[in-house]
């Protein structure tokens, strides 16, 4: 009760005069930090609170990022890839205009790993009328000839399979020779050129088209080594390969059109059929 009056009291005097004015002042600077006291514990909680959901939040958002992060890189190494296999193909189409020849393009199935034995599997075969002896080339150069078709795969001898001969000519000098493999990738010998032989390092090696095998004029290899000692019967050289075999990943197979074109006319075709 008598709080209520004193409180009563107060208020009449507050609104009838100004004298108590200085004392609501002077209340004040005691009043203030006693309610920042009060209102500390609450600011410290709502404080620690917002840190730490601020913490968790940037935690999600940087894991969330990282993923996607890994997402794009391995999205953009799948386009880098795709950039790559379409710069392989063009390479692939633009050498088979230059060639002027019916061809189709083969993905790889499988490597042999027989150091005696340099073959490929191929993902075409008798279906698409493939057929032994078919020449197999890469955007550079010669790659092997077709040994064994099946319906859908065929296998494909490389050039530097010891088994494998490859009739060449040297295009500075026009001399023909024989291009055998040696078992090692990217690698050719010539073991049959005489001691006279004109050849030099840097020679180019194309196809003679001698033999049936290849039709003539495909780059087979670039001569690497020259080694000619008196007495010796025959030049030791080697060439390396101008397909690089071992980064091939698509073949273009070539069917040579060996059909001679006939510039005149059969007499019979020439004279008036009986209708006209």
């Amino acid at each position: 009760m008598l709080a209520i009056v004193a409180a009563l009291s107060l208020i009449y005097a507050s609104q009838k005069t100004s004298q108590l004015q200085w004392l609501r002042h002077a209340l004040s600077y005691i009043t203030h930090p006693i309610l920042l006291a009060i209102d500390a514990p609450s600011q410290l909680y709502d404080s620690i609170s917002n840190g730490f959901s601020d913490r968790a939040t940037l935690l999600s958002e940087n894991k969330t990022l990282k993923a996607e992060r890994l997402i794009l890189k391995g999205k953009l190494q799948k386009l880098d890839a795709i950039e790559k296999e379409n710069t392989r193909l063009h390479s692939l189409l633009d050498s088979s205009f230059k060639l002027g020849e019916q061809f189709i393009v083969a993905s790889l199935l499988r490597v042999s790993l027989d150091p005696f034995s340099h073959t490929v599997v191929v993902d075409k075969g008798s279906l698409f009328n493939l057929y032994v002896g078919q020449a197999a080339l890469n955007a550079d150069g010669v790659i092997g000839q077709i040994t064994q078709v099946n319906a859908l795969s065929a296998s494909v001898m490389l050039i530097t399979d010891p088994n494998h001969a490859t009739p060449v000519e040297i295009i500075r000098t026009g001399l023909r020779t024989i291009a055998t493999g040696n078992g090692i990738y990217n690698q050719l010998s010539l073991p049959y050129l005489p001691h006279n032989a004109d050849i030099q390092v840097g020679d180019t090696l194309v196809t003679s088209g001698l033999g049936g095998l290849y039709p003539k004029g495909y780059p087979v290899a670039t001569v690497s080594s020259v080694n000619s000692e008196p007495g010796q019967a025959f030049i030791e050289a080697h060439a390396d390969t101008v397909a690089k075999i071992e980064s091939s990943r698509e073949l273009l197979l070539v069917w040579s059109n060996q059909q001679p074109i006939q510039l005149i006319p059969k007499k019979s075709e020439l004279e008036p059929s009986n209708a006209e």
